[in-house]
């Protein structure tokens, strides 16, 4: 996302009424309701891979991101703090979190009942690059929502048969991070060339097209989760 962050725009004084739904109540607010969420592209100490949990639950029983439902009332960088601190055990501080892109999903399937009536969610995607080994090790899933995890290069979920959506945060991360060597470069003691910043701008605007390129792919990606006898294909459009 080329913006400097998700804004969270609080008019008047708002408290949450939260409460627990019971499964076939939230069954109705599925059918009704678009959910938000947060999730996060987790990157290594040396930021050169990302971490991704093959679910076997639905929806998307498929490699996925880290992260969750937003709560009434939170940031989206609070969910994503909550989130990770419940999920891995990991205390991330706000500045930690950049903002990615935002997508919206819908899915054919969920897991509450009725399970073919599907769910919708609309998505804040952030990255979020670990600092040590012992916050490596905190990174462990939940084995009764995934089946398995592993440190992907970009690469490999740029061109492997990954959802169109990780491979759309993905490439905006990859177009990010050019981005922010762009202003490092202009804003920096000192600054850069004409010809490292136009170089730099050309490759931007190239690993943006690849971007939208993915969404020209989407209906390669084949769903085959072996675990809930499911195959699915994706159509995406902007």
């Amino acid at each position: 996302m080329f913006q400097s962050g998700i804004p969270y725009h609080e008019t008047g004084t708002f408290k949450s009424h939260r409460t627990f739904l019971p499964d076939d109540e939230y069954g109705i607010a599925l059918d009704n309701l678009v959910k938000g969420c947060t999730d996060i592209l987790l990157l290594s100490p040396c930021g050169q891979k990302i971490f991704t949990g093959r679910r076997c639950v639905q929806p998307q029983p498929d490699w996925w991101f880290m992260g969750g439902r937003i709560f009434p009332g939170e940031t989206p960088i609070q969910s994503c703090q909550r989130l990770l601190r419940r999920e891995l055990g990991l205390d991330i501080s706000n500045e930690r979190f950049i903002a990615v892109c935002a997508q919206a999903f819908a899915f054919g399937m969920r897991e509450q009942a009725p399970k073919d009536h599907g769910t919708t969610d609309a998505q804040f995607c952030y990255k979020v690059q670990l600092l040590n080994e012992e916050e490596v090790e905190k990174v462990v899933l939940d084995e009764n929502e995934y089946s398995e995890s592993e440190w992907k290069l970009p690469s490999e979920i740029i061109e492997g048969n990954y959802h169109p959506a990780l491979k759309f945060a993905v490439g905006n991360m990859l177009a990010g991070n050019v981005l922010e060597e762009m202003e490092k470069k202009v804003e920096g003691e000192g600054g850069g060339s004409d010809e490292e910043i136009a170089a730099l701008a050309r490759e931007f605007l190239k690993k943006r097209k690849e971007v939208d390129d993915v969404l020209k792919t989407s209906k390669d990606y084949k769903l085959v989760s072996k675990e809930l006898d499911y195959e699915t294909t994706v159509n995406s459009r902007y």
